[in-house]
């Protein structure tokens, strides 16, 4: 059995498709595909949207060293943000109207063996539900707006499934510069193996 991982341009159209043993979890993988990544847009912006799958402070250190940025959900239990942080926002985000009620904080991620304990500060976007759920979005893009973060994390199904054949595959990298042409319509895209 085998898993595709597809990596798509922020408009979330096809850049290429990677194909690794079912087994190979996003973690083992991000690095080789971003190896990829690298080669086709040069030193441009990448934000890397995923899901938890992909958690892990000590790639994510490695990745936004190398150059990229990181937008994932935040994986395990955290400390709940006091209602009274909390904000509504609203903004328009890619020709789309949002509105959250966010609180935009730092986070501390540890990571390592516990004898050499490394720590990571990023940015924590946290969304309230009307029921009171806090749902952490964690980035390394000071840049944007809180209700950016927002959007680009809620909305990467949207784009992913518009534009992938069947709907299925992954979506692993987001590329905040890559210009390129609609892609002819096609049902096959690169595949790098």
């Amino acid at each position: 059995a085998t898993t595709d991982y597809w990596v798509n341009d922020q408009r979330g159209d096809p850049l290429f498709v990677m194909t690794a043993q079912a087994n190979a979890g996003m973690v083992k993988m991000l690095p080789e595909i971003l190896g990829q990544v690298r080669r086709l847009v040069g030193e441009r912006r990448v934000t890397i949207v995923f899901d938890r799958g992909g958690w892990s402070p000590k790639l994510f250190r490695s990745l936004i060293q190398g150059g990229f940025d990181i937008l994932t959900y935040r994986k395990g239990r955290c400390r709940a943000i006091p209602r009274s942080q909390f904000s509504w926002h609203e903004e328009a985000v890619e020709g789309r109207k949002h509105r959250y009620l966010l609180a935009d904080t730092g986070t501390y991620l540890k990571y390592g063996p516990r004898h050499a304990r490394r720590r990571l500060h990023l940015r924590q976007v946290t969304r309230r539900s009307e029921d009171g759920h806090q749902t952490p979005i964690i980035t390394s893009r000071r840049d944007l707006s809180a209700v950016a973060v927002a959007s680009r994390m809620f909305d990467r199904w949207r784009i992913g499934i518009r534009t992938l054949p069947c709907g299925i595959g992954r979506r692993v990298a987001r590329s905040d510069s890559w210009a390129c042409p609609q892609p002819p319509k096609r049902t096959r895209y690169p595949t790098l193996n």
